[in-house]
């Protein structure tokens, strides 16, 4: 599911880049990061692009990638995009055949990339911060008093590495990409 849903997003940027009179295609896929990061992927991806597609990240690692954004100022971009990885994939393989991805995209309804990239906005990459990414503070406290409630909203991935416990304290797991969904229904005491 991963290798096809870039494959989608490709294909629909290849659509867009065309209309835009873009002559090249750039993403932030490193390899060896997630299962559809590794080498065998880039070209099952692009072979549905006649597109240049450029991987300006592929041999740097997580943290390298996260201390590079925070130097350019992207950080904030990624910040409050959800990580939606694990919820496409439970099985996953970390060699993708061509054959049976084709089989398998053929089920797919292409009205539903045609929809997104009909609904798209073009937002200037100088207006991005001010449009759409325009945040409340947050406190932020050095201690958790006795009641108060942790929630630990790390990828499920990163939570088993290192699992968040506070004794005496009650931590509460939501992935960030559940936050908008679940957050309503939390005890608001």
């Amino acid at each position: 599911m991963g290798v096809m849903l870039k494959r989608m997003m490709l294909r629909a940027a290849s659509e867009l880049a065309k209309a835009l009179e873009m002559s090249a295609l750039v993403t932030g896929e490193a390899i060896g990061q997630v299962f559809s990061q590794t080498l065998p992927y880039p070209a099952v991806i692009d072979s549905v692009t006649d597109a240049l597609v450029l991987r300006p990240l592929i041999t740097m690692d997580k943290q390298a990638i996260i201390d590079t954004a925070r130097q350019i100022g992207t950080e904030v971009f990624v910040c409050n995009i959800p990580k939606y990885c694990a919820i496409i994939s439970k099985k996953t393989t970390t060699r993708a055949r061509e054959e049976k991805i084709a089989v398998e995209e053929r089920r797919f309804n292409v009205d539903i990339r045609q929809d997104a990239i009909q609904r798209r906005r073009v937002v200037s990459i100088h207006d991005i911060i001010a449009d759409d990414l325009t945040r409340e503070d947050v406190e932020v406290v050095s201690e958790v008093h006795q009641g108060e409630v942790i929630i630990d909203i790390r990828h499920p991935t990163e939570e088993e590495i290192k699992l968040f416990t506070m004794p005496g304290r009650e931590v509460v797991t939501i992935p960030f990409y559940q936050l908008r969904t679940r957050f309503a229904g939390l005890d608001n005491e």
